[in-house]
């Protein structure tokens, strides 16, 4: 109930746990568009090879939204790459962590869960990388230009979940850019 008796702007909600909310039907079995999204990225020249350079992923995982279906071949693309790199940090609002959590493999506990409010994960990854001495290369799951700071520190590759959202100011300062999506399409060709 909102103040002066009205309803509350809550009241429009759906509210549920989300230990009862049943794994889509589709993602439940194999998963041969996932598995051919991972292998396009894992040939990917995501990372520049700088000599000496600690490979940092910073994975926004609020960032990674996707259609029905698509969010385990996207996290299937994630741990492909974590286990490529020298240090990985995910970080998301509590539902994206709990949605991604089963499919993160082996990197499922490193998932912090942040509060909700803008940019709140995004400043988890900022204060992981920041404790990454240099020399370093970074890659980063996101469309948020707060990141696009890392380019002074190195390499900055982007992995955008669509390269539609994208901030300009992160596309600017972008080493490499990879459209996730376009990823997506090659992929679906392939299955």
């Amino acid at each position: 109930m909102g103040l002066g008796g009205g309803p509350s702007e809550w009241d429009e909600y759906e509210w549920f746990r989300l230990a009862d909310v049943p794994p889509e039907e589709d993602e439940a079995g194999p998963d041969p568009f996932g598995e051919a999204l991972r292998l396009l990225a894992r040939d990917y020249p995501v990372w520049s090879g700088t000599e000496g350079a600690a490979r940092v992923l910073l994975v926004d995982l609020d960032n990674l939204r996707a259609v029905k279906g698509r969010l385990r071949a996207r996290l299937g693309v994630v741990v492909e790459l974590a286990r490529q790199a020298d240090h990985v940090t995910l970080a998301g609002q509590v539902g994206a962590v709990a949605r991604s959590r089963p499919w993160l493999a082996e990197f499922a506990p490193r998932a912090k869960a942040v509060a909700a409010g803008p940019d709140v994960a995004d400043h988890v990854l900022l204060a992981a990388a920041a404790e990454v001495p240099d020399p370093a290369e970074f890659l980063v799951v996101s469309n948020d230009g707060i990141f696009a700071d890392l380019a002074e520190r190195g390499e900055l590759t982007i992995l955008s979940p669509g390269v539609d959202a994208l901030s300009d100011r992160l596309h600017g300062a972008a080493s490499l850019l990879v459209d996730l999506a376009a990823l997506e399409q090659e992929a679906a060709a392939l299955v």
